[in-house]
């Protein structure tokens, strides 16, 4: 995995809005100039990991891969997930058939870390682990990874892995900010220890801390026409989640700090997050100008105390309103 020493903690970019911008509204980066360009301005920041995934983008699967694929010079390394959303696609035979494929289309002889994508709960387990560690003996990925199980089946997938002398998986991608917490309390302590490092998703809450959902505009993550807006304003429109943010972004407010920019600092520096168990942060960006505005603001450290504190209250005010795990 890749770090900086531009920031406390290693950034990634995720790339799920790029792809077939005729097809999918979220797209924001279609044309290969355009994706070139938003991947220039990563990595020329100190960062060199890019995350998508075989369903990207999210209304054009499979138009993801391609685009990252054709770009000519990588300098930089891709993390990909199989597609987890039907009955049987953790079959050992799935598996392999979707990571053949991500090296076809990213035009790469290894991918960095496959992940499951979230949880197949009609396949045994012991299918998805084999299917990974044969895919790592053979070269094809460095690490991999789950997403959004519960931590009994993190439990579970490590004692197959140790049982069978598989490799076990080295990072865990959940979604993490000063709403969504709930995996602090029984996730974490098994990710420590076993050894797996915690990649965060959705840092600043899908944008709802830049107040994204109160100005919806089309193809945005809280745009309900889409299954994604969907998805994202099932889980966070909440009035108790919007009553207890707004202290925070007054306390932020105050200080010139966004709330937006807040919430990125939080979840960098103030969270359960660390750079020296391998823990990373996945952004995302609709424009070059956000990308670097990003990171300039998890760049910028921690907040201060006051800010810090009224962000931590969140949590404290609605519980574990949101499941890490499906």
């Amino acid at each position: 995995m890749s770090t900086s020493k531009s920031s406390k903690i290693n950034i990634v970019l995720g790339v799920a809005n790029v792809g077939d911008g005729n097809a999918d509204p979220m797209v924001r980066f279609h044309e290969p100039s355009d994706v070139i360009a938003f991947l220039n301005a990563f990595t020329k920041r100190g960062y060199t990991q890019i995350d998508t995934a075989r369903i990207y983008s999210p209304h054009a699967p499979g138009t993801s891969e391609p685009k990252i694929g054709a770009i000519p010079e990588k300098n930089f390394i891709i993390d990909t997930k199989v597609n987890s959303f039907h009955d049987g696609a953790h079959s050992k035979e799935n598996i392999l058939k979707d990571i053949n494929d991500s090296l076809s289309a990213l035009r790469t002889q290894q991918i960095n870390i496959e992940y499951l994508h979230q949880p197949d709960r009609a396949t045994d387990l012991k299918e998805a682990c084999e299917a990974m560690d044969q895919a790592h003996k053979e070269g094809k990925i460095k690490y991999w990874g789950i997403s959004k199980h519960t931590a009994q089946e993190v439990e579970t997938i490590v004692k197959i892995c140790q049982e069978h002398d598989f490799v076990k998986p080295s990072v865990y991608q959940g979604e993490y900010n000063p709403i969504a917490r709930s995996a602090e309390k029984e996730l974490f302590p098994i990710l420590r220890r076993h050894g797996i490092a915690f990649y965060a998703f959705s840092p600043a809450g899908a944008g709802f801390f830049a107040g994204n959902h109160k100005n919806v505009r089309p193809g945005g993550r809280f745009d309900q026409s889409l299954f994604l807006g969907g998805l994202y304003s099932d889980r966070y429109l909440k009035p108790s989640i919007s009553e207890a943010t707004e202290k925070a972004l007054a306390a932020a407010s105050r200080h010139g700090i966004s709330g937006h920019a807040a919430a990125l600092r939080w979840t960098a520096h103030h969270g359960s997050l660390s750079k020296e168990l391998g823990d990373s942060i996945i952004i995302g960006a609709s424009s070059l100008e956000q990308l670097n505005s990003n990171i300039d603001a998890i760049e910028d450290g921690p907040l201060p105390d006051d800010v810090a504190d009224a962000l931590g209250a969140v949590y404290a005010e609605i519980g574990d309103i949101l499941p890490y795990h499906v």
